[in-house]
């Protein structure tokens, strides 16, 4: 306080002189040194010395003034928690200084707890998987195919197919949609093409059930195994020309068989599935192409809906 003393004095005002006073003392002190300095140029180092040292008294009392004026309104913002007005101040002001520091803090903790979260689910969803009985035969379906929502969606055609087939324990069903050959070809047909693509070539069923379209895709790109052998064999008495399903790979010289036709099975019919075909083919390396065979049988079996009828 004693150098903001001093600097009143320099500008020849008292401590209490108002801002208004302040500025005019300091106008006159410039238009001193500007007179000074032209009618003397050589006495210009002695004038600027001591306007440089009134210059320095006045900026002291403005940056004073305004420091004054700062914390005014500070007190006056923090008045309304009374007591805790000095506490909430500093609060605030680390949440200022720190505040960058504290948002990367706060994305951390939530990043944290989703992290933790997300590892709990997933060590849930595995121990319930690991409760589950083994996979009697896995199936997937690609075309144009809808599970009705109304009756579970995918879990509900899952339901439905495994009750068809007491003696097993568990069918693992999956659905991709694969848009009509006839489709409009814009966007979200390629996306969903692509799709398919990506989920043929990482996933490996058992089984697949395609439409027309999906096996005239897949037939002859060597995902398919020749079911020539047990279409002559097991499954002969059950089958017509109209059931099998030809095609042929990009080295072969013939035709064979790679697909059965169940689109007319009573089964088909049952199960909660928008459709228009439904033919049945086992993957190349299927490790239960039994199961595949006698999936494939017990649709058959089931004869088709003219018949029953």
């Amino acid at each position: 306080m004693d150098d903001l003393k001093q600097a009143y004095e320099l500008l020849g005002l008292p401590e209490n002189a108002s801002r208004e006073e302040v500025e005019k003392a300091f106008e006159t002190l410039l238009r001193k040194s500007r007179s000074r300095q032209a009618n003397n140029p050589a006495d210009g180092e002695t004038g600027e010395s001591e306007y440089d040292l009134k210059f320095k008294a006045y900026k002291m009392i403005v940056e004073h003034e305004e420091r004054s004026k700062i914390n005014e309104m500070s007190r006056q913002r923090y008045s309304k928690w009374g007591k805790l007005s000095a506490t909430a101040e500093k609060i605030d002001d680390f949440f200022r200084i720190h505040k960058t520091k504290v948002i990367i803090g706060i994305i951390a903790v939530v990043a944290l707890v989703f992290g933790i979260t997300a590892f709990i689910n997933h060590r849930e969803e595995q121990k319930r998987l690991a409760a589950l009985p083994p996979i009697d035969l896995s199936i997937m379906l690609v075309g144009n195919y809808m599970s009705d929502q109304d009756q579970g969606g995918d879990e509900g055609l899952e339901k439905a197919m495994t009750d068809q087939f007491p003696e097993w324990k568990r069918l693992k069903v999956m659905l991709t949609y694969l848009p009509p050959s006839g489709g409009s070809g814009g966007t979200a047909d390629m996306a969903f093409q692509q799709k398919a693509m990506a989920v043929v070539a990482t996933e490996k069923p058992d089984v697949y059930i395609l439409d027309e379209n999906s096996f005239n895709w897949l037939g002859g790109g060597g995902v398919l195994e020749q079911l020539d052998t047990e279409a002559n064999g097991v499954l002969k008495p059950l089958l017509t020309d109209s059931n099998l399903m030809k095609g042929r790979a990009e080295e072969e010289t013939e035709d064979h068989i790679y697909g059965i036709k169940v689109t007319d099975s009573t089964l088909a019919k049952q199960l909660p599935l928008a459709m228009q075909d439904m033919i049945v083919t086992v993957r190349i390396g299927s490790k239960n192409k039994d199961k595949a065979i006698h999936f494939i049988e017990r649709y058959l079996e089931a004869g088709n809906t003219s018949t029953t009828e």
